[in-house]
């Protein structure tokens, strides 16, 4: 027969393991949901790094095109404007140049890498004008034409959205704008 003490024993007991038991269960959804959240952060990191990617590789063809249509005047500045940061976390953008077959046009990776969850996207570009090797924070950034050496360079450098963009050159012989 149970005394009256024991019943009281058996109370306390089952409230313990009650609570353990609804201890244990919302741990484990909480750590199931904190690596749901992580993974979808990085799936959204890698999603806007990949368009931000094909903006910039768009703002480095465009210089390439300028650069060899206005290869006589040597100035080219064209501004890619992209955000500071990506899902609240900065980035870098890294140009490293691939072996091309010869006669074949210049072939560059580009490279952004989240900081903080070391996301990267790659894209690979083709260029006319060679590109030089670099890196540079995320942001505004303008890719200019270096033509001070032997052969012209595009270079991608941290810009200034408020300063002028341009594609100067000198006037041709005996022509103007208009025709």
């Amino acid at each position: 027969m149970i005394s009256r003490r024991d019943r009281a024993v058996s109370i306390t007991v089952n409230y313990v393991i009650a609570l353990g038991i609804t201890a244990v269960l919302i741990s484990g959804l909480l750590i199931g949901a904190g690596s749901y959240v992580e993974n979808q952060r990085e799936q959204v990191v890698r999603e806007e790094l990949g368009v931000l990617a094909g903006q910039l590789a768009a703002g480095i063809e465009d210089a390439d095109r300028l650069a060899d249509a206005r290869a006589r005047s040597r100035s080219v500045r064209v501004g890619v404007s992209l955000p500071d940061r990506v899902a609240s976390e900065s980035y870098r953008i890294e140009i490293t140049e691939l072996a091309d077959p010869p006669g074949q046009p210049a072939r560059h990776e580009l490279t952004l890498r989240s900081a903080q969850s070391d996301v990267g996207v790659t894209q690979t570009i083709s260029t006319t004008v060679d590109v030089a090797e670099g890196s540079v924070l995320g942001g505004w950034t303008v890719v200019g034409l270096d033509a001070s050496g032997s052969e012209p360079v595009l270079v991608v450098a941290d810009g200034d959205a408020s300063a002028s963009l341009s594609l100067a050159g000198p006037p041709e012989a005996g022509g103007d704008l208009d025709g």
